[in-house]
């Protein structure tokens, strides 16, 4: 249910921000400049990197760590996908951002773009994804840095194994965008000690620096900009969608691109309808709305497989028809940032003896990891100046850090321009580079 929520407010989130105009003429530069419509509305057509429609993918999965509950029958076994190249060349692992999964737009599209330009590319969800979740995660509480690498690590280990007969590889590189951006920077430094790869470079797409800072941005956006916080979400998604319902037109189709959600959203005024407080981005509305979704979707699965009674009480049983209306409310109710104080706190406390909750929040940081990070050739980091997830001073912080191996865009909100020629060509520009 969680996942239809999500999927619902996703699409809702791309019709609800005032999108730009352009007059059909592409300029040079990505042309979105409000920071949250260009977070849900993504690259415009003209602005997307030219990628193949069809690329040679196998999906795969790893037997699962855990037994999997009844209610989650559907989800067995670990996924991810691979695109191998004919011949010999360079592997890298891609790692999803948060709740995302391997097969996610994002990923597909970076996928993509890393065959294209002659990489084995394997795809891998992100530890905050369900099928994760459930399947590679040791303690089934994602969202502490340097246990979730772990997973990661040993996921890609037994990945590669799965693979490597059919894989001619060169050399190895890791990757990710949000979260899977700081995943893959704790990853890279992790393999330092382990070598299993050697990995070579390290690329992060708009990286949170540190981690409770972003979900605390993330979780206030909700509460600012949907009237009534939690309690107005339905009203918000019902408004939103009986205009996107008005704008339908039988001789035109129902056609989810550019053009139709700009002649549908592009004149609403969110806060006339009452739809959101008086100034406030529509777009906000609906990152913070769906960003709670995706939060319920981590809360729920991780109290269920960790059985720590924050939701459900311990012991219950669920069929795999069981109703979950009551515990999708509470689930919806919680912000991350309680997650994180009222279960993932207390349990890395009781794990780690004496370690500080400051102490616990700055080793889910890019902080913990900035003497690996510094002066390191082999990391680059590429965001945008009007990145949403970024508290005051963190933006400036890895411009210190890294020097010139940050790239910095003006435009593109939180990965909007993920798929831009000017981001795509960086990328690749990146991970060819010295070969």
């Amino acid at each position: 249910m969680f996942k239809q929520l999500l999927a619902i407010g996703l699409w809702i989130a791309l019709c609800s921000a005032e999108v730009f105009a352009t007059g059909g003429k592409p300029n040079a530069e990505y042309p979105i400049e409000d920071r949250f419509a260009a977070t849900v509305i993504g690259t415009p057509k003209y602005y997307k990197a030219e990628l193949p429609a069809e690329i040679p993918v196998k999906e795969y999965t790893l037997p699962g760590l855990h037994p999997v509950p009844k209610l989650f029958w559907y989800s067995e076994d670990l996924r991810f996908s691979v695109a191998l190249q004919k011949g010999r060349a360079p592997l890298v692992f891609n790692i999803a951002g948060t709740g995302a999964g391997y097969k996610s737009m994002k990923m597909l599209a970076l996928q993509k773009a890393l065959y294209k330009a002659g990489f084995h590319v394997i795809n891998l969800s992100s530890p905050t994804y369900l099928n994760f979740i459930i399947n590679a995660s040791q303690s089934n509480l994602p969202g502490f840095l340097p246990e979730d690498a772990e997973d990661i690590y040993r996921v890609m280990e037994l990945a590669y194994q799965k693979i490597e007969a059919d894989a001619d590889v060169s050399e190895f590189h890791v990757m990710g965008y949000s979260l899977g951006a700081a995943h893959a920077a704790f990853v890279a430094q992790l393999d330092q000690s382990r070598k299993s790869f050697n990995l070579q470079k390290v690329y992060m797409i708009n990286p949170p620096v540190g981690l409770y800072n972003s979900v605390s941005i993330l979780d206030q956006l909700l509460d600012d900009n949907v009237k009534g916080g939690v309690e107005g979400v339905g009203i918000f998604l019902d408004k939103a969608l009986n205009r996107l319902a008005a704008s339908y037109d039988p001789k035109d189709g129902m056609h989810f691109d550019g053009d139709f959600l700009y002649n549908a959203y592009s004149s609403w005024d969110l806060s006339q309808r009452g739809i959101g407080p008086k100034g406030r981005s529509g777009a906000a509305a609906l990152i913070g709305t769906s960003f709670r979704m995706s939060s319920a979707n981590i809360v729920f699965a991780s109290d269920l497989m960790s059985n720590t009674g924050y939701i459900i009480p311990p012991g219950t049983g669920f069929g795999r028809r069981e109703r979950l209306d009551y515990y999708a409310k509470a689930s919806y109710a919680v912000r991350f940032t309680e997650y994180v104080d009222q279960v993932m706190i207390p349990y890395l406390q009781q794990k780690y003896p004496g370690k500080s909750r400051v102490e616990l929040l700055d080793e889910a940081s890019l902080h913990h990891i900035e003497d690996f990070l510094a002066g390191n050739k082999r990391v680059r980091v590429v965001t945008n100046r009007d990145e949403i997830i970024l508290a005051p001073g963190e933006l400036k912080y890895m411009e210190g850090l890294l020097g010139d191996r940050i790239k910095v865009f003006d435009h593109g909100g939180h990965c909007g321009n993920i798929d831009s020629k000017e981001s795509v060509a960086d990328m690749v520009a990146f991970l060819k580079g010295g070969q």
